[in-house]
């Protein structure tokens, strides 16, 4: 396939026209030849053998004929010999009415008949008749056709196919003769012409135009390209003149322009350099203002938000992206009521420094300094908000003042005591000898009577009557009772020897509920039996060191003020609960008892661990029971108690206990204080 188009490559265009034009030529008479013999075999075929096929079955279907040919089988072979000579059939056969073979004639090279008659003709050249005879017998005829065209149809079409080739040989001589000299002849001009002016570069020469066909117009615009190209060399000399001194200019101009590019690069770096220290920086404040422990957030004029720290997500729970651009009122809700003094600040150009905010999050309530800087910058106006979450430092504070209200007590409970005791053992001692003296059951009391002729009975009866034993039982449970109050104070100033021992909080807690239950009935105020409780104890939670009489009078205390919470509400059909769990909280144990009970406004919160501060009706409380259970957790555990609550909500109080003493508190641990008895 190569060798043909690399041979077809180098003919002239002459003899590619030549070519082409017999090629078109003998496809033409071939195709003609093709249409001609194609319609004539079909015909023949379709027409011509089937006309004389059923000609020869119809006289053979002649009942002289075929009663001759059925009663001599040898007649009838010969008959259907003379008919087989005829060169379109191949094949005929006759068979009995049994459908066997009777008699056949087979052309030479013709395939035999089948022994059996066909039930029908297998191809188009087949014919299938069947004829009944005189004596109602069913004869049948099977003759195969030969759809060949006769040897004289060949030879016509042969002699026709070379008269048109001979008229195609001389009408191509002819037709390259006129090529060559029409077309070749003036493209072999053109071809000269321009290797004259390739190779000696002679713009001048002309090509001769021959005729006025295609070629003549190639030739006249040939001779136009070579006038132009002549006045453009006379040009490309002037400019290659004048380009060469621009060439010099240019040299000049590119070593200042080198020159230029290596100040421009140094330039470049440089920036680069300061644009990628600017970047470290930039990274290196965000690290910085996201570390910081502050909520830092920067306002523009219209108090839009322009820097959002870590911190500050953390405390809205709003993401950078979120909150860049945004209101500070809608991205911190909280701070509206501190909007004009943001607003302030900014006019002003002065700080603002909010001290204990308690601002409402979604955490819960939050104490938070609050520190308002306008920027200095005369470009840039708007300021920097800094929130500090001081609740933790309050409460360490209110822990720190309760603490020395404890230590005060403690003092005054020393001094007491001694004072306070002294009447109180004189007055106990004085009830109980005027009960003793006027009792009739001593031996001494009854003399004396006897002298004085008075019957004692009498005067006990009397002193029945008078309910002036009752006023000696009243003042003598009066004593009792202020003992216990000075026995209460006394805490605070006692050191006992006390172990710790690890106490299973389930089984304390379980152990104190008992008591609570058996303990607080309605003669005191409230059905502690109709108050649901429910316990959440850490199965995990290991025992914790204590001295568990006194951690169990603290949640005995907690118990009941919840009771009592719980039964001061309102509501006929409010359904109390309390509910005491514990959890283990690193190398803590955490204690809650929470109730929905009234709740407390912020004001008695602050004061509820102060001594003697009670909010309940004279006589029915001492308030001790907090603040001793406040000394008891504090100074004898070293733990930490806290209360939280809400009005008409509930109040819960969680104790903080260390599973594992440091060692430098294990010799003060041993020396606890004694455990006072608990006062409502």
């Amino acid at each position: 396939m190569n060798g043909l188009q690399d041979y077809l490559s180098r003919l002239s265009i002459s003899h590619k026209l030549v070519l082409v034009m017999l090629s078109v030529v003998l496809g033409v008479a071939i195709v003609s030849c093709v249409v001609l013999i194609t319609p004539a075999y079909l015909i023949s075929k379709s027409s011509f053998v089937p006309a004389n096929v059923q000609s020869i079955s119809h006289i053979l279907s002649e009942p002289t004929i075929l009663n001759a040919l059925l009663d001599d089988r040898v007649e009838a072979k010969n008959i259907l010999r003379k008919a087989n000579e005829y060169s379109q059939i191949s094949t005929i056969s006759i068979y009995d009415p049994n459908q066997s073979l009777y008699v056949s004639s087979v052309s030479e090279g013709s395939p035999p008949p089948p022994d059996r008659a066909p039930t029908r003709a297998e191809t188009e050249t087949d014919y299938l008749k069947k004829v009944s005879t005189d004596a109602g017998e069913t004869i049948t005829f099977y003759i195969q056709a030969d759809p060949s065209l006769p040897i004289d149809f060949y030879a016509s079409m042969t002699i026709a196919i070379v008269i048109i080739l001979t008229f195609i040989t001389l009408f191509g001589s002819l037709a390259t003769s006129m090529i060559h000299r029409i077309i070749t002849l003036p493209v072999l001009h053109l071809i000269r012409v321009a290797n004259t002016v390739s190779i000696e570069e002679n713009y001048s020469i002309r090509a001769e135009k021959f005729y006025h066909d295609e070629i003549g117009i190639l030739a006249r615009t040939f001779n136009t390209m070579l006038s132009r190209i002549d006045a453009r060399d006379q040009l490309l000399t002037t400019a290659r003149d004048k380009a060469e001194q621009a060439s010099q200019k240019a040299q000049t101009l590119a070593i200042e322009t080198r020159m230029s590019n290596k100040q421009l690069e140094q330039e470049v770096h440089s920036r680069k350099e300061t644009q990628h220290q600017l970047t470290r920086l930039q990274y290196h404040l965000n690290s910085i203002v996201d570390s910081m422990p502050s909520a830092l957030v920067a306002v523009d004029e219209e108090l839009s938000v322009a820097l959002w720290n870590r911190e500050a997500s953390v405390l809205t729970g709003i993401s950078h992206d979120q909150a860049m651009n945004a209101y500070l009122g809608e991205v911190m809700p909280f701070l509206v009521d501190t909007l004009n003094q943001v607003q302030d600040a900014l006019d002003n150009k002065t700080a603002v420094h909010l001290e204990r905010l308690l601002l409402a999050l979604s955490a819960g309530e939050r104490y938070m300094d609050m520190m308002i800087y306008p920027l200095t910058d005369t470009d840039q106006h708007g300021a920097v908000i800094r929130l500090d979450d001081i609740s933790r430092r309050i409460q360490l504070e209110e822990m720190i003042v309760q603490t020395e209200k404890m230590m005060s007590v403690g003092g005054l409970a020393a001094g007491m005591a001694h004072e306070i005791n002294n009447p109180l053992g004189a007055i106990l001692q004085s009830v109980q000898n005027i009960k003793r003296r006027i009792s009739p059951d001593f031996p001494a009391n009854k003399k004396v009577s006897e002298e004085l002729d008075v019957k004692l009975e009498l005067v006990h009866d009397y002193l029945e009557k008078r309910e002036i034993i009752r006023f000696l039982d009243n003042i003598h449970s009066a004593g009792v009772r202020a003992s216990q109050i000075v026995s209460n104070m006394l805490q605070f100033s006692r050191r006992e020897s006390r172990d710790m021992k690890p106490t299973p909080m389930a089984n304390l807690i379980a152990q104190t509920l008992e008591i609570a239950a058996s303990d607080f009935n309605l003669k005191q105020g409230f059905d502690f039996m109709r108050i649901a409780v429910r316990q959440e104890i850490d199965p995990h939670l290991p025992p914790v060191p204590c001295i568990a009489n006194e951690i169990q009078q603290v949640l005995l205390n907690l118990l009941k003020n919840a009771a009592q919470a719980i039964n001061n509400r309102e509501d006929t059909d409010w359904q109390g609960q309390i509910t005491i769990k514990a959890h283990k909280d690193n190398d803590r144990a955490i204690i809650s008892v929470e109730d929905n009970g009234t709740g407390m406004p912020e004001d008695i919160r602050r004061r509820i661990f102060e001594p003697f501060y009670t909010t309940k009706d004279t006589g029915s409380g001492t308030g001790l029971g907090l603040s001793v259970s406040y000394f008891i957790i504090t100074n004898n555990h070293h733990g930490t108690i806290s209360v939280s609550s809400v009005l008409e909500v509930g109040t819960m109080f969680t104790i903080g206990l260390n599973l594992a003493p440091p060692p430098e508190a294990a010799d003060h641990l041993m020396s606890g204080c004694n455990s006072p008895s608990a006062g409502a």
